[in-house]
């Protein structure tokens, strides 16, 4: 344990002692994560050619084409033109290591929001359960298939709003969305229970009568403050 620690717990024992001489009843229960610093590892998809993070949108518009080159990605539902965003951070990546027996406390994905629809739309996060590439990904051989408003909304791993409207979680444009949190997925990663396929986000309702577009910077626009990241907050169990 480093010093801080020994301190606290030494200061938490003295304490006890002094209760106990004055007819207290005290009881003190240490455990070594109570006692253990919380750590941060910050994933962060920068420069352009980082193999940190891997990032595409897909476009049913273009159901063939692949647009992980692209220094944009679209959130959008729209008639037959709906898109999607899918983003995948190397866990690996984090220094130090993040061990199998950690616990995560907080996960969260930070996307750069550039371009913001005039009415708040909820987009669903969903844990991806199958391989993809940044470079081979299309509309129709993504994940998930092509199947709009799939899968459902309720499976979701977690949800944020966003859009220009008042009241919305997110309505500025130009800075990092909040409320994207993934903890339990990245616990999964850590503990070896599920791969780590990363993500994928969609709007809540796709097939939008009126088109609602959201723009969000990707890993290859090569800007360290619009760059997509993970930041995992956790305690290494010893």
């Amino acid at each position: 344990m480093s010093g801080r620690v020994v301190r606290v717990a030494a200061i938490a024992l003295a304490i006890a002692a002094l209760l106990a001489g004055a007819g207290f009843a005290a009881s003190l229960n240490f455990t070594s994560q109570a006692l253990t610093p919380y750590r941060t590892c910050v994933l962060s998809g920068t420069p352009a050619t980082t193999t940190v993070a891997i990032d595409a949108s897909v476009r049913q518009g273009s159901a063939t084409s692949n647009f992980g080159t692209i220094t944009t990605n679209d959130i959008a539902s729209a008639n037959a033109a709906n898109r999607r965003l899918y983003v995948r951070f190397d866990l690996s990546q984090c220094s130090p290591a993040i061990a199998s027996s950690a616990v995560i406390r907080l996960a969260t994905l930070r996307m750069y929001a550039t371009v913001l629809p005039a009415v708040c739309r909820t987009v669903d996060i969903f844990r991806v359960t199958a391989t993809w590439t940044e470079a081979g990904i299309t509309w129709n051989n993504q994940p998930f298939g092509t199947a709009i408003n799939n899968p459902a909304s309720g499976s979701a791993t977690d949800t944020y709003g966003a859009g220009t409207a008042t009241g919305c979680e997110n309505t500025a444009a130009a800075s990092y969305i909040s409320g994207a949190v993934v903890t339990a997925d990245v616990a999964a990663f850590v503990a070896g229970s599920a791969t780590n396929f990363g993500w994928m986000l969609r709007d809540d309702v796709e097939g939008s009568a009126t088109a609602r577009t959201q723009t969000y910077s990707a890993k290859n626009l090569g800007t360290a403050g619009q760059a997509p990241q993970l930041v995992i907050t956790y305690v290494t169990v010893p």
